[in-house]
């Protein structure tokens, strides 16, 4: 006997789904903008001909939940009746009492809806044998189509290779970019009349074919919004087919004149910086409790709440320690004997799983050497990244890290390589680092078809690199080299003595650059 009546199951389902009554989502519950996570959910969610579940996986905070409202204001702005569409958090530990079917069932018998149906399970991993339900749902029911959020992504993963092969799709939902955290920042402005008039004069061809086509009036507020901010101004200096592998064939001038475009956005970098890509805290005035917010929620619940319960951790203060370890060392190789020896009795496999856990948690990147044929060297000892450089602030309580200069190596570099993961994610290939027989080392490596990328993090006020880095050896066409530096006065493009070009760019140009070429490949 379930020691929660349906009765009250049933008004967690109003409040959930407040569209039944009043036909929208809430404003409060959709962002200004719709993040690269949301356009790949919606191209697979809304596909009439290949139907798949979809799986949203990421860290607290990050915005899965918001991704759901805005495709359910989809659905709305589409004509799809309001009580076809259901949502449910299974975090809430009433609403999680029961089985999915009996959820699913509770909302059919009671709301009665008819034809298709769109589900939403925010936070999947805290139901019983949700991925054998999922696989059910689907052979079963093919005119439900499901949305589903988890913060553990191994573990959707693992579900989807067991008992989902052909039936969803995970997408990863890691923290804003750069770019997607100044677009959150900037396009905020509502449009007067005389705004859209101006925009219109303005607008090149393209972008008023784009608006014709476009019906939904939200679609086209954003569009014109987005002319007129900072970043829109932005946008329609940078030729859209824009690749940072192009940046080689710039000269030094004119990439300092790409670099003096983007100048409005470079105050911003140090903030992002601080409180990282968690789309809620970028819009908040006390950024100090923005830090406490990452480290309460974003960590501390991740740690002694969600992974105890969905990998069945009973050691969490070891937990806890290694992720503290790991939050000092972002950036740097770790080796999981220092580790074990460093903890009382604690074996090294432990370190390793809770490593890998924390890593399946999306708290960590691990980033494995690759050879020279960019394949990874998966027994060699690894780097770690906290996924997000705000984290470890918060974790390790540092405030004042702006003039130490050691502090905004660490916390650069792990932004650069949570972009480049991100990046390597639409390409076929390989991200790690690579470390020669002398033990030279280049931070950031991505393999792939089209392109090599070598990326070397100097953070300093001038950026020399020795000249027996392995950077200088690379000679293959593919190959793009890259400095990423500080001051936007040690930007130039060098060409070497092997006649390969080497780009010097500061961090900010780099990084936004990155998150708009990703946009425009939307």
């Amino acid at each position: 006997m379930n020691i929660f009546p349906e009765e009250e199951i049933l008004k967690f389902f109003d409040t959930y789904n407040p569209w039944w009554k009043t036909g929208m989502v809430k404003k409060s519950d959709l962002q200004n903008i719709k993040r690269i996570s949301f356009y790949k959910a919606k191209e697979t969610f809304l596909d009439s001909d290949i139907r798949r579940f979809v799986l949203l996986s990421g860290a607290r905070r990050v915005g899965k939940t918001t991704i759901m409202y805005q495709l359910i204001n989809e659905l709305l702005n589409k004509g799809v009746n309001e009580k076809n569409i259901f949502y449910v958090s299974l975090d809430n530990p009433i609403v999680g009492s029961k089985d999915l079917n009996k959820l699913i069932e509770l909302y059919i018998n009671n709301i009665m809806p008819k034809g298709k149906l769109y589900i939403f399970l925010d936070e999947v991993q805290y139901a019983k044998e949700w991925n054998s339900w999922l696989k059910v749902f689907y052979d079963t029911n093919k005119d439900w189509n499901i949305v589903a959020t988890g913060s553990a992504s191994s573990e959707l993963d693992k579900g989807s290779v067991e008992s989902g092969v052909g039936r969803w799709t995970t997408i990863s939902v890691p923290t804003l970019s750069f770019y997607e955290y100044c677009v959150l920042l900037y396009e905020k402005t509502e449009l007067t009349g005389m705004d859209i008039l101006e925009i219109l004069k303005e607008l090149p061809e393209d972008m008023k074919e784009e608006l014709i086509k476009t019906e939904n009036t939200e679609e086209i507020s954003s569009l014109l919004t987005s002319y007129k901010s900072v970043v829109g101004n932005i946008k329609k200096q940078i030729p859209k087919d824009f690749s940072i592998t192009k940046l080689e064939e710039m000269s030094t001038e004119e990439l300092k004149k790409l670099i003096n475009i983007l100048e409005p956005i470079r105050e911003d970098f140090n903030r992002y910086l601080f409180i990282g890509g968690f789309p809620e805290l970028v819009l908040s005035k006390n950024d100090d409790n923005a830090q406490k917010i990452l480290r309460e929620d974003v960590v501390e619940k991740a740690i002694r709440k969600d992974i105890p319960q969905i990998f069945k951790i009973r050691n969490i203060s070891t937990l806890e320690n290694i992720f503290i370890y790991l939050c000092f060392e972002s950036g740097n190789m770790v080796s999981y004997n220092k580790i074990a020896r460093n903890l009382e009795e604690v074996s090294v496999p432990t370190v390793q799983d809770y490593i890998n856990i924390l890593e399946k948690a999306n708290l960590i990147y691990i980033s494995n050497p690759l050879n020279e044929v960019g394949i990874k060297m998966l027994k060699s000892t690894p780097k770690i990244y906290i996924v997000d450089g705000a984290i470890r602030n918060a974790t390790l309580m540092k405030k004042e890290f702006y003039t130490d200069a050691t502090e905004m190596g660490h916390i650069v570099e792990t932004a650069v390589y949570r972009h480049m993961h991100t990046y390597m994610q639409n390409m076929t290939g390989e991200i790690g680092f690579y470390r020669d027989k002398k033990g030279k080392e280049i931070d950031v490596v991505t393999n792939s078809v089209k392109e090599n990328m070598y990326i070397e993090v100097k953070y300093r006020e001038k950026a020399n690199v020795e000249k027996d880095n392995p950077l200088y050896t690379k000679t293959d066409k593919k190959d793009k080299l890259f400095i990423i530096n500080k001051n936007d006065f040690d930007s130039e493009v060098i060409t070497l003595e092997n006649n390969k070009k080497l780009v010097k760019i500061p961090a900010y140009a780099f990084l936004f650059l990155v998150g708009l070429e990703e946009a425009n490949n939307i």
